[in-house]
């Protein structure tokens, strides 16, 4: 949220919370979550959104299911996608059917693949909300053709991109060892203490509302179990105005119970996978600033071995071997064409970076306020239904002592 800015529940959050089950079946799969689709983004209050406001482009996941047997089973997702005035895709509603990974263990459970299908809508918004990745034609291609797409080597889980990605990894760390970066830019200084403690605080965040997931979960599982308990009490009760009240307590409790249950899936849906998604985010972050990094180290190698070429062809003209001379001389025409493209490309990756990590904060502030607001209103929901529910019970009281 921005410092100053006054969060009205009533004037500011329009769309009013759904707090339907979301693990039932139909069109109505995944409940609109974080507010993230490109439309909702062009109409919120904050004009400094980088969406473009000349086209709709709109993704929803609505189904999903099993495709294969035993160890070859995998879970396919349905896309629907609703395009108007997209540059290279013609204005109608497009449905494919994606699957996103490969599995190596059987299919998933029905709430971990209900899950996945939140995860994997809010990551789908999150792409076509980027101005450079809504209109590219793999995105396009994406979400429009029907047709089944090769399979990609870089998401399964064990393929020779994933050892090259280890190798390039192991690989980084001796490159760190060998030239450490001191930067001499303030703003990427300061940029990356801020990544940094937000990448901290978010972790925290995210732990303290699992937590408290698990405890409103563990707080409705309890008064089940307290409910049955009275239920077995109030059956034996002698008293009938004692038995009556033990009765209404008993579906008092369950009532309870079923809210902090819907509670704690809100919780999860609304803020903790919200969370989730954001400490995701800010670890891309970081992993753009560690390419800068490893682009700096690769210019500093570059500068080196030049150095090493001019001291090997200034040797070999002292010692009058004027041909290995001759062929230095090329090396090294070499060696300042590729110093000279890796100091642009540090160049140009500082720019992008300052530009996205500029468009990152203003979608940030926005997501933030839009999840506190929802979160909020689902919180003011469930305590209210609650006092109706002890409201309802609060007559039965008097029946003990009368």
């Amino acid at each position: 949220m921005d410092d100053g800015d006054e969060v009205s529940l009533v004037n500011e959050a329009q769309s009013k919370l759904r707090l339907g089950d979301s693990l039932d079946s139909g069109s109505n799969l995944v409940p609109e979550t974080s507010g993230l689709s490109s439309t909702n983004t062009s109409n919120a209050s904050s004009a400094e959104l980088s969406v473009v406001n000349d086209f709709i482009l709109d993704v929803h996941i609505t189904d999903f299911e099993k495709k294969g047997d035993g160890m070859n089973a995998f879970i396919v997702y349905k896309l629907i996608t609703k395009a108007e005035n997209v540059p290279g895709i013609s204005d109608r509603t497009y449905e494919v059917w994606r699957r996103f990974s490969d599995f190596l263990d059987p299919a998933t459970s029905r709430e971990v693949a209900v899950r996945r299908a939140r995860q994997l809508e809010r990551f789908m918004k999150r792409v076509i909300q980027h101005p450079r990745l809504a209109v590219d034609c793999d995105v396009r291609d994406f979400l429009t053709i029907e047709a089944e797409l090769p399979r990609s080597s870089q998401t399964a889980a064990l393929s020779g991109a994933g050892v090259k990605r280890i190798i390039k990894s192991v690989g980084e760390v001796f490159s760190k060892m060998a030239f450490h970066m001191e930067e001499g830019d303030r703003w990427f200084e300061q940029t990356q203490s801020h990544v940094d403690e937000l990448d901290e605080s978010l972790r925290k965040l995210l732990h303290l509302s699992e937590t408290l997931t698990s405890t409103r979960r563990e707080l409705a599982s309890a008064q089940e179990s307290m409910s049955k308990g009275l239920s077995m009490l109030a059956s034996c009760e002698e008293s009938t105005a004692l038995a009556r009240a033990l009765s209404h307590l008993t579906e008092t409790e369950e009532n309870a119970a079923a809210l902090w249950n819907k509670q704690s899936e809100m919780d999860s849906i609304r803020f903790t996978e919200c969370l989730s998604e954001y400490v995701g985010l800010v670890g891309s972050l970081k992993e753009l600033f560690a390419e800068r990094v490893r682009v700096w180290q690769n210019w500093q190698s570059a500068q080196q071995s030049l150095a090493r070429k001019r001291e090997q062809k200034a040797r070999m003209e002292l010692s009058g071997r004027n041909d290995r001379a001759s062929s230095l001389k090329d090396e090294m025409d070499e060696a300042v064409r590729r110093m000279d493209q890796l100091e642009a490309e540090f160049g140009d990756l500082s720019k992008h970076i300052r530009e996205e990590i500029g468009r990152f904060e203003v979608q940030r502030r926005h997501d933030m306020r839009q999840i506190f607001i929802e979160y909020l209103e689902s919180l003011i929901q469930t305590h209210t239904e609650m006092l109706d529910v002890w409201d309802k019970f609060e007559p039965e009281t008097r029946s003990i002592f009368a």
